[in-house]
C-alpha cells in the first residue's frame, strides 16, 4: 500500500523511521542511507530558515542529479520555499536569464562542471540576479557546512497546493516559461506513475531505482527522484548521461525497470551492440515521442513489458500511461495510454473547439497534476492554461479513452499546402540498421514554402550514404514528403532529455547553410 502525505519531507521522515539504516542514496560507489538522507535534510532546511529563506522564496540549484540536490529538493518542501534547479552546463548568458527571472534567495552550486567555470559565472552575475547567499560544493562558503545545523523545532505550516518547484520550458527566445509545480502536482503525479509501474511489475515493494536525468528536467526531479522517494527506493544517481554507465548500473544493482526518451534508448542499442550486453530488466518505460517499429522491435527484444506515458513540465511528469494488457504493437501508432484517475483530456480544433473522436487536434490537459502556471509571466500563463487546462501545443487524437499523439504544432513540416510530421520521414530512416538516430525537420523555400530537411547520426563504425535513406523514402512517402537533402553527421543537438532537438538543430543549420 502506498502511503500518501501532502509533502515530500514527510516520505522521507516516514522511510527512516520505518528502517534509517536502509540505503537511499549511491552515488559514485557512495551510499547514505535513510537516517543520514533525513538528518542532512533537517540539518539544511535549519539554515534555510537561518539565512531568511522564508515561504515562497527560492532556493536555486546548479547541481547535477547528486546527493547535494536531493538534500536541496526535500529541504525546500519541508520549508516552504521554491527549488529551482538549473542545468551545470549553463553558461552566463543562460544563468543571468533564468536566475535573474527566478531572483533567488539562496544558490548552492558546482565549483565547476567539465569545463565550464561556474563559480566564475555566478560571481560576475550575482548582483544582477539579486545578490543572493552562494554556497559551493568544493570551495567556500562550504554547502557542507549548511547541513551541520540542528534540526527545525518548529514545523512550517504549509498548503499542498503551495509551490514547492520552477522548472523552465520551452520557448527559443529571451527567458523560457517558469512553469510553477506544487506539493500536490508532484505527489499526485509521483503517486499514479509509481502505481502504472509496479502494475507492470506485478508486485508491490521497495525497488532500487535509477536516477539519471538531470534536476532541471521535470523527468530528473519529479519521475525519477520523487518516485523513488514515495517508493522508499535505494536510488542509484548519475550525474549525466552516459550509456555505459546506465548498463552498468542497471546490472550491478540489479534495478527493476528503465525509463528514456526513444533517442536514450537507440543510444543504448547503438552501444550494446558493439561492447556491452543488455541487462536483464522487467520493464522498459519511454515517453517524449513516438515510437518508430525498429526501435520497438529492439527494445522487445531486451524486456517483454514496455510502457509509455504522455505528459509534459505543465504536468509535473506524466498525465496518461499504458496499461499491462496493451499489445505493444499500438505503440508504434502514438498510443500514449489512458488518463489517469482525475485526469480530463481534450482534443480542440484551431478554433478552440472540441473535436469528434478520431479527429487530430491540439491536446489540453486538466488534472490534479496540472501547474497553476508559469512564475511571474502572467501572459504566458493566459496562453498556456485555459479553464484549468493546459494547452500543450502537441498534437493528438482520442479513440476511445486512449490518447494518441502525432506530433508538436511547432515542429509540423508545411510543404505547401500538405503537413508532413518529423516522426513520418524519421521512421523511415531509423527502418535503416546502420542508423542510431535520425531528425527531420522544415528549411525555408521560395515556393513551397518549406520543404523537409533529414539529419542522420550512423551507428559508430557504419556508414550511410545520402542516395539508400532517399532511396527508402521514395518507397514508403508520398513526394512532397521526400527530404530534399540528408545531412549525415557525427552527432545532432539533444534536450536535456535527451530527445533529439529539432528546433536546435534547424538553427544551427540554417546557420551553416543559409547565412
Amino acid at each position: 500500500m502506498i502511503k500518501e502525505f501532502d509533502f515530500l519531507w514527510q516520505y522521507l521522515d516516514y522511510w527512516a523511521e520505518v528502517d534509517g539504516s536502509y540505503p537511499a542514496l549511491k552515488f559514485k560507489g557512495n551510499e547514505i542511507s535513510y537516517g543520514k538522507f533525513k538528518n542532512f535534510v533537517d540539518g539544511l532546511a535549519a539554515s534555510l530558515v537561518k539565512l531568511g529563506v522564508k515561504k515562497g522564496d527560492r532556493v536555486a540549484t546548479v547541481l547535477p542529479m547528486s546527493p547535494e540536490y536531493a538534500y536541496t529538493f526535500v529541504a525546500c518542501s519541508k520549508v516552504g520555499a521554491i527549488c529551482v534547479p538549473m542545468d551545470v552546463r549553463y553558461r552566463a548568458t543562460e544563468l543571468r536569464g533564468f536566475l535573474g527571472h527566478a531572483r533567488p534567495k539562496v544558490v548552492i552550486a558546482l565549483d565547476s562542471f567539465q569545463e565550464n567555470d561556474i563559480k566564475s559565472t555566478l560571481a560576475e552575475i550575482k548582483a544582477e540576479i539579486g545578490d543572493p547567499e552562494v554556497f559551493f560544493l568544493n570551495s567556500e562558503p562550504y554547502f557542507k557546512d549548511l547541513l551541520k545545523e540542528e534540526p527545525l523545532k518548529d514545523s512550517i505550516t504549509q498548503s499542498p497546493d503551495e509551490d514547492v518547484l520552477i522548472i523552465f520550458t520551452g520557448g527559443t527566445t529571451g527567458v523560457p516559461k517558469a512553469t510553477l509545480l506544487s506539493h500536490k502536482n508532484v505527489i499526485s503525479m509521483a503517486i499514479v506513475e509509481l502505481k502504472s509501474i509496479l502494475s507492470y511489475i506485478g508486485r508491490e515493494e521497495r525497488m532500487k531505482s535509477l536516477v539519471h536525468l538531470p534536476p532541471s528536467h521535470v523527468g530528473g526531479t519529479t519521475e525519477l527522484l520523487s518516485v523513488g522517494l514515495i517508493n522508499g527506493s535505494k536510488m542509484v544517481l548519475i550525474d549525466h548521461w552516459r550509456p555505459d554507465i546506465v548498463l552498468k548500473e542497471l546490472s550491478e544493482e540489479k534495478i527493476p525497470f528503465f525509463g528514456g526518451v526513444p533517442t536514450m534508448f537507440a543510444l543504448i542499442f547503438s552501444i550494446a551492440s558493439s561492447n556491452l550486453t543488455l541487462p536483464p530488466v522487467e520493464l522498459l518505460v519511454t515517453a517524449g515521442e513516438k515510437l518508430n517499429p525498429e526501435l520497438l522491435k529492439r527494445m522487445l527484444s531486451w524486456c517483454e513489458k514496455i510502457g509509455v506515458g504522455y505528459g509534459s513540465t505543465e504536468t509535473a511528469g506524466f498525465a496518461t500511461f499504458s496499461t499491462p494488457k496493451d499489445p505493444a504493437e499500438k505503440f508504434t501508432e502514438g498510443y500514449v495510454g489512458v488518463p489517469f484517475k482525475g485526469v480530463e483530456i481534450k482534443i480542440v480544433n484551431e478554433k478552440g473547439e472540441e473535436v469528434e473522436e478520431g479527429v487530430v487536434g491540439e491536446i489540453l490537459v486538466k488534472g490534479p497534476m496540472v501547474s497553476k502556471g508559469y512564475f511571474n509571466q502572467p501572459e504566458e500563463t493566459e496562453k498556456g492554461f485555459l479553464d484549468g487546462f493546459w494547452v500543450s501545443g502537441d498534437l493528438g487524437y482520442m479513440k476511445g479513452n486512449e490518447l494518441y499523439i502525432v506530433g508538436r504544432k511547432k515542429e509540423v513540416i508545411r510543404v505547401g499546402s500538405y503537413t508532413v510530421l518529423p516522426s513520418e520521414v524519421e521512421e523511415v530512416a531509423m527502418k535503416n540498421p546502420k542508423v542510431a538516430i535520425a531528425a527531420a525537420f522544415g528549411i525555408p523555400h521560395e515556393i513551397y514554402g518549406e520543404v523537409v530537411w533529414l539529419a542522420i547520426v550512423p551507428k559508430p563504425g557504419e556508414g550511410v550514404t545520402e542516395e539508400e535513406i532517399i532511396e527508402a523514402c521514395k518507397k514508403e512517402l508520398a513526394d512532397f514528403k521526400i527530404p530534399k537533402k540528408i545531412l549525415v553527421r557525427e552527432s545532432i543537438p539533444l534536450t536535456r532529455l535527451g530527445k533529439a532537438d529539432r528546433i536546435k538543430l534547424k538553427e544551427i543549420i540554417l546557420g551553416e547553410f543559409f547565412e
